[in-house]
């Protein structure tokens, strides 16, 4: 049993490195490990990993464990942050640039949709609009609600 946990962490860890080498023209893509304790202006806009905002869903949680095919389902959330929503855009101002993004974010993902060959099946993946705080500051964001399917040997 050991050994299969040992290997799903291995296939998470690589599924979590290449969502971390995405290419989003005009975004700053961070890896897990190197994901900032806060932003400058020059760093946005920024896609940042945050497994701990995806919320309710099976998280790390196995779903089945059977030699040879078990899955593991994971939920990870990453944050595509734009712009602090003190810079006085408003809405209005943010918005259409944010739309611009994620429109970006989606088009890396759908050119990659089983991140190098690290995911059993393509993600499945929703988006929410909004304010989301990062280390102190609100930002006009899209959270990025992936929900990926991992083999265990």
């Amino acid at each position: 049993m050991f050994a299969q946990e040992d290997d799903a962490m291995g296939a998470l860890a690589t599924a979590l490195e290449n969502l971390g080498a995405l290419d989003v023209p005009g975004v700053t893509v961070y890896p897990l490990d190197e994901t900032p304790n806060a932003l400058t202006r020059a760093q946005l806009p920024a896609l940042v990993i945050l497994p701990e905002l995806a919320g309710e869903g099976s998280g790390l949680e196995p779903n089945q464990f059977s030699a040879g095919d078990g899955r593991l389902d994971v939920r990870i959330a990453h944050v595509l942050l734009a712009e602090p929503v003190a810079a006085g855009y408003g809405l209005r101002g943010g918005l259409p640039a944010l739309v611009g993004l994620i429109d970006a974010t989606m088009a890396a993902l759908a050119a990659d949709p089983i991140l190098g060959g690290a995911l059993a099946v393509a993600l499945r993946c929703a988006v929410r609009a909004g304010v989301v705080r990062y280390a102190g500051v609100d930002y006009h964001a899209a959270t990025f609600l992936h929900t990926w399917t991992l083999d265990v040997p």
